[in-house]
């Protein structure tokens, strides 16, 4: 009896490692700098948020109606594509990740706590860092889940936002001189990334994206990074994850680069195509191609090199889509997009 004790106590330990997750929760806005309607919800949107960091985090998108709005006019189109998605027809809109929007209101202690309650079926671990030359952001976003779940049509969403534009030289006119949590950039784009639909616990995905920081932020120092799983399905949100700032680089990295480097042709290509680059100091290289999913589709170690490297590769067999290139050494990793058709 004391031996079977024991072992179903082992078994109940081993289980409890994977389980449903705290969720972390999404407010998404549509606001305008010269809305008025916007400017009386703003302040209490704010201070709803600011007692809730450990809670929860907002992306603001900053529409082009009903008149001026410089931060649409940096990035008018992915603030369309999610206008659209949502079907918002009118602002101050919001939704607390559950797909249905709200008006001209803002959310409520309660309303977090609600949503913080529910477990979610997954863990984001989300970070970001610049390169040396502070012109280029690398992100990565890895994805584990905690309990068995099937979606209807998933897809990660990664954005950069500004944590705070103060007193920008052009504004709206609504008379808001401060702007908080504005989203500037999604990654790869406003549609997001594909997902597995169906899920098993201790599955790990790990997404990666670099670009140059856009000329239009107005200080890098505010720049945060938000990701999150949605079901396209129901548009409700199932776990988000928040990088308040940037961290150091990861560990033996003492640089990033983006799309410098690797020489990549033709690019666009339908699958074929010849990557080369020049390693100018003797190191222990990785090339690696990963898919849109995380999955590793080649991958090359290279030691003691250095001098020229080109190869043919083939990814056609892959499928069409979007692909990561990395060449990493012990000190420095260069990322490039490869697209094929």
């Amino acid at each position: 009896m004391k031996n079977t004790s024991l072992l179903l106590a082992s078994l109940i330990s081993a289980g409890s490692l994977f389980a449903q997750s705290q969720r972390f929760v999404l407010i998404e806005e549509f606001t305008q700098a010269s809305c008025p309607p916007c400017a009386q919800a703003n302040p209490g949107f704010d201070r709803t948020m600011a007692a809730n960091t450990a809670k929860a985090t907002a992306i603001k998108y900053q529409v082009s109606w009903p008149g001026a709005d410089p931060m649409n006019k940096q990035n008018p189109t992915e603030v369309a594509t999610r206008v659209k998605y949502y079907g918002v027809g009118g602002v101050p809109d919001w939704t607390a990740g559950t797909g249905t929007l709200t008006n001209n209101s803002a959310p409520s202690q309660s309303t977090i706590d609600k949503q913080y309650a529910i477990p979610s079926p997954f863990t984001i671990d989300l970070k970001h860092w610049f390169n040396v030359a502070n012109d280029s952001i690398f992100i990565k976003c890895v994805i584990t889940c905690t309990q068995a779940v099937t979606l209807t049509t998933p897809a990660l969403r990664v954005a950069m936002t500004e944590k705070l534009i103060d007193d920008p030289k052009s504004t709206g006119t609504n008379g808001e001189k401060h702007f908080t949590d504005v989203m500037r950039k999604m990654y790869p784009d406003a549609a997001g990334t594909v997902l597995d639909k169906a899920w098993t616990v201790g599955q790990t995905k790990t997404f990666t994206f670099s670009a140059k920081i856009p000329t239009y932020i107005y200080k890098k120092a505010q720049i945060a990074t938000v990701s999150w799983i949605q079901d396209d399905g129901s548009k409700k949100v199932q776990q988000a994850g928040y990088s308040p700032s940037a961290s150091t680089l990861p560990t033996g990295i003492t640089n990033v680069k983006a799309d410098n480097s690797i020489d990549v042709y033709p690019n666009p290509s339908n699958g074929l195509f010849t990557t080369s680059f020049n390693a100018t100091t003797v190191d222990n290289y990785t090339v690696k191609i990963s898919n849109t999913l995380g999955q590793v589709v080649f991958q090359e170690t290279l030691n003691n090199f250095s001098g020229n490297y080109s190869k043919q590769m083939d990814v056609s067999a892959f499928g069409k889509g979007l692909y990561m290139m990395s060449v990493s050494g012990s000190k420095n990793e260069t990322i490039k997009k490869i697209v094929a058709y």
